[in-house]
């Protein structure tokens, strides 16, 4: 029986990795192409909280090239936002988001790249304080109303979705 599941691991193992890997067309997705529109990304600090009073948090906004502000664009959130916003990082959102729209397999879509909020150091050489944890693993509504009331109508100013 041992050997059996040693066969079996020995041939699902480097299954499951080459299945991990990314295609040649995921790794072009990821890159900038020739003759793709680019989108813009603006950055901003938002401190006007009233459900997160005394934090602030940077943001970006990704709008696609092919954005029309006389018809609604699809919306996507990313929490801890500025990871996936970063053309040189491990998930060049932006990049992706050109491609795929220029591809049409996906339609026009504004993201938004939020951080968490963090509470400012009140003593010289003190670090600010990270609000993470209580804004993401707390119980209740309070984020998403953060969001839907507070954040995103500042975000989106001035943009249809």
């Amino acid at each position: 029986m041992n050997r059996l599941l040693s066969l079996l691991f020995a041939l699902l193992i480097p299954a499951a990795h080459a299945a991990a890997q990314p295609t040649d067309a995921d790794r072009r997705d990821r890159e900038v192409q020739p003759g793709v529109p680019q989108g813009k990304v603006t950055s901003g600090v938002f401190s006007e909280s009233q459900i997160f009073p005394g934090t602030r948090r940077d943001y970006s906004v990704y709008v696609p090239a092919q954005y029309s502000p006389d018809k609604p664009a699809s919306l996507m959130v990313f929490m801890d936002g500025a990871n996936y916003a970063r053309t040189d990082g491990a998930f060049r959102v932006p990049i992706v988001f050109d491609n795929l729209i220029h591809q049409q397999a996906m339609p026009v879509t504004i993201a938004v790249f939020v951080n968490p909020g963090t509470i400012p150091a009140t003593r010289p050489g003190a670090k600010d304080r990270s609000n993470r944890s209580f804004e993401y693993d707390s119980l209740g509504d309070r984020y998403a109303r953060f969001l839907v009331d507070e954040f995103l109508p500042v975000a989106l100013k001035g943009l249809n979705v």
